[in-house]
């Protein structure tokens, strides 16, 4: 017997935890959990600060800061591949991690440097390490996370794109995304304007998430007790279903063993068991 393997149900309540690994793989998986969360919130004030373009010593707290927090999501990237099992099953279930390394790299020049918001796409994939078994209630969380993702990183990336200023951005970006469109800030410049179309597009997407997870979290609160009432009856009656289909077979197999006589003497009474129902129809039964 090799060792024990980590099943799919016990890799969900964990970020790093994929299927196949053996309980010391995991537990090593494990131990990235807390740090990556705490490197993933690291990326909101490093986004601040570099886009607020600081001078001196900022300037280079700000650089010292862009690099540690690339250089951990590659460091966490490397020793999943070698903790993983099947280097090509993680690689398919892991195309975030992979994208945001890819363009996220701090030496990108000039108005690419945008793309380092998308390092907040993190924050989805570390969900089931914040919340736990929280995180499966409804979309809610993932809804709300997509929409900080949208105001704050559409926010910067725009503020960059049009030169303007953070709180401008983050405003536009607000009203895009739940499909105001005031119109007093608009975009000029080509990146601009594709970020706008995106922004539409994910703006449509994150408003239909969020009224579907407010939704289902209410019910979920206001019929919880119920719902849970519900599932221990359901419960129940499955079990009372298995017993019925035990005494079914059981008595099928009765029945097969009785001789022709004894099925007519059967039969005759529930002949008149059904006659006696008809002239006192409110008998109780086994009175």
């Amino acid at each position: 017997m090799g060792a024990a393997t980590v099943r799919n149900s016990q890799s969900k309540s964990t970020t790093h935890v994929v299927p196949g690994m053996t309980e010391e793989q995991a537990a090593k998986a494990r131990r990235l959990d807390a740090p990556t969360v705490v490197v993933v919130l690291m990326v909101i004030p490093a986004l601040v600060l570099h886009f607020s373009d600081p001078r001196g010593t900022l300037g280079a707290v700000s650089t010292a800061l862009n690099w540690a927090i690339y250089g951990w999501f590659l460091f966490e990237f490397l020793y999943m591949l070698r903790l993983a099992p099947d280097n090509r099953e993680y690689f398919r279930h892991n195309k975030l991690d992979l994208t945001v390394l890819l363009l996220t790299i701090p030496l990108l020049p000039g108005v690419l440097q945008a793309l380092w918001v998308l390092r907040l796409l993190r924050l989805i994939d570390m969900l089931p390490a914040v919340l736990g078994r929280f995180v499966n209630i409804t979309l809610l969380p993932y809804a709300i996370v997509l929409a900080f993702i949208g105001v704050f990183g559409g926010g910067l990336a725009f503020s960059r794109l049009e030169g303007i200023s953070l709180f401008d951005g983050m405003y536009w970006a607000n009203t895009t995304i739940n499909t105001v469109g005031y119109g007093d800030i608009s975009a000029q410049t080509p990146g601009g304007k594709v970020l706008s179309m995106g922004l539409q597009w994910m703006g449509n997407v994150i408003l239909a998430m969020l009224i579907g997870g407010v939704a289902a979290f209410a019910q979920q609160l206001l019929l919880g007790e119920d719902v849970e009432e519900l599932e221990r009856e359901v419960e129940e009656i499955e079990e009372d279903v298995e017993d019925v289909e035990q005494d079914v077979e059981s008595l099928l197999e009765n029945v097969r063993g009785l001789s022709v006589t004894d099925r007519l003497v059967l039969q005759e009474l529930a002949r008149i068991r059904a006659r006696l129902d008809e002239v006192h129809p409110n008998n109780p039964q086994g009175s």
